[in-house]
């Protein structure tokens, strides 16, 4: 059992500049805080606008060089299992890190860092399945399609799964041959540095240029600077709707290419022949899950009238079985939110659909540790077309609808694209109704975290991005493709 870690002194915030650690010089007014007390641990700080600048010039040659992106495929491959197993080794350091930063129960973080490493491994797959070229059939003549590092990437990492996420993005752009720069959210930049530590080292035992990767720290200011300079050929962003629109913006002047995952406001979809205790057990595990900081939780619930209430006490009573407490208590389900200021959004939220008619309810007792904690909760008495936006915390609202085809038109939203739910016993009136509701992933009686099966591929649909996930995207995304060859003197034009 992990005992007295939340003692520790956070770790020190470097930069890594050019192959060199910096103290960022910038201070800014918020605090990285213990979630489960709300004890200031230390401010935030942010890379100043000259280093940012440095890393830049530092990224873009190396580009221009071609010293990175001529390394040969063998030699990526190498250096990235090294990197899996340096993360793999500081498997426990990261999930500790993340749970503090994130407030999410220690368990769970352990569960999700030890997914870290092999994640670096399956970018190295990707690589090796994409390549960087093959031999096109052209009747004899020569022609072939190359694959290219597309430029300088940036990397600009959420808070919710901060090491996760910044890693599988960056190892991808390590995979492709781009010069990377990760930022991690300002509230949560513990893990990426661990991270970069990883990086680091391995980059200098393989002998390949420490430039190809570095780390900054900071808020809007410094990922615009990112977003918005012509040198960055590619920027990763996954983060809220709001944060995606201005690094789409900043990026625009450029056009430069874009990945982004953004959120949404899922629906989840019960159908007449649904078993209500185990959809009840599923959608209260996924409505906490990640302490309900994941953007592909379920939001909004659509049940057949005469099954409402039934689901709705079926969901009251797992709420009370849910043990809310100290993020590194072995014992914990469910942590605190991960910051003050998310808290308060998410009470905002709640507050607001109250305020519209909706009544909210819980079954969850929360422990007076002081922190971030919040009840995870049920709003009924709301119609469906009242509940639209992703509140992005352990909050469902929950609607009676009269048939199938009215849950699927309430399933369409401003916010659905990225994530959707079915529950029933037919499992295939449930496949035909997972076809028909316009998210990227639809799950079947259940609401797991990881990929549905190998080969899985989601577009992030509406506003929920640009982009999507698939065995090759990510290494893709960092690809420029090049056609050369021998013309053809038989064509007709």
């Amino acid at each position: 059992m992990t005992t007295n870690v939340a003692d520790r002194s956070p770790r020190p915030q470097v930069d890594l500049i050019a192959g060199a650690w910096l103290a960022p010089v910038v201070t800014l007014a918020a605090t990285l805080d213990n979630p489960n007390t709300g004890q200031i641990l230390q401010s935030q700080l942010a890379t100043g606008a000259d280093a940012v600048e440095a890393a830049l010039v530092a990224a873009d040659s190396l580009h221009r060089s071609g010293e990175w992106a001529d390394v040969p495929i063998e030699v990526r491959s190498a250096l990235l299992e090294d990197i899996a197993a340096g993360l793999s080794a500081q498997a426990d350091e990261l999930a500790y890190e993340d749970a503090m930063a994130t407030g999410n129960a220690i368990r769970v973080s352990r569960a999700m860092a030890s997914y870290i490493g092999p994640r670096v491994s399956s970018a190295r797959r990707q690589l090796e399945t994409v390549g960087l070229s093959s031999d096109l059939s052209a009747d004899g003549r020569q022609v072939r399609l190359l694959r290219h590092p597309i430029g300088p990437a940036a990397v600009l990492a959420p808070w919710n799964a901060p090491t996760f996420v910044g890693v599988a993005k960056v190892a991808s752009a390590l995979a492709a041959g781009c010069p990377v720069i990760l930022k991690p959210s300002e509230w949560a930049p513990a893990g990426c540095q661990i991270v970069a530590e990883v990086i680091h080292e391995s980059l200098a035992r393989h002998r390949c240029p420490t430039n190809a990767f570095q780390l900054v720290h900071g808020a809007a200011e410094v990922g615009s600077q990112l977003a918005s300079d012509l040198r960055i050929r590619a920027i990763s962003f996954t983060g809220g709707g709001p944060g995606g629109r201005a690094v789409a913006a900043a990026a625009a002047p450029h056009l430069t290419a874009l990945q982004l995952e953004l959120g949404g406001h899922n629906p989840a979809i019960v159908l007449p022949s649904a078993n209500i205790a185990a959809t009840a057990a599923a959608l209260v595990d996924g409505m906490t899950k990640l302490n309900g900081q994941w953007c592909e939780a379920p939001g909004k619930i659509l049940v057949p009238e005469d099954l409402h209430d039934d689901l709705v006490d079926a969901l009251l009573a797992e709420l009370a079985t849910l043990r809310i407490g100290h993020c590194l208590a072995e014992d914990t389900d469910m942590g605190p939110m991960a910051y003050r200021l998310h808290r308060e959004r998410l009470q905002a939220g709640v507050d607001e659909m109250i305020a519209a008619g909706g009544t909210a309810r819980t079954g969850s007792t929360l422990p007076g540790l002081g922190g971030w904690f919040f009840a995870p909760t049920i709003i009924t008495g709301l119609a469906a077309h009242q509940s639209l936006h992703e509140l992005f915390g352990p909050v469902v609202t929950v609607h009676a609808v009269g048939s199938v085809d009215e849950a699927i038109q309430a399933a369409h939203g401003p916010e659905t694209g990225l994530a959707g739910f079915v529950f029933g016993s037919d499992e295939a009136e449930a496949m035909r109704t997972a076809a028909r509701i316009p998210a990227g992933e639809v799950r079947i009686n259940g609401c797991k975290l990881a990929d549905l099966a190998d080969g899985s591929e989601q577009s992030f649909w509406n506003n929920a991005g640009i982009g999507g996930h698939g065995p090759t995207d990510m290494v893709r995304f960092f690809q420029g493709r090049q056609t050369i060859g021998v013309d053809d003197p038989k064509l007709p034009i």
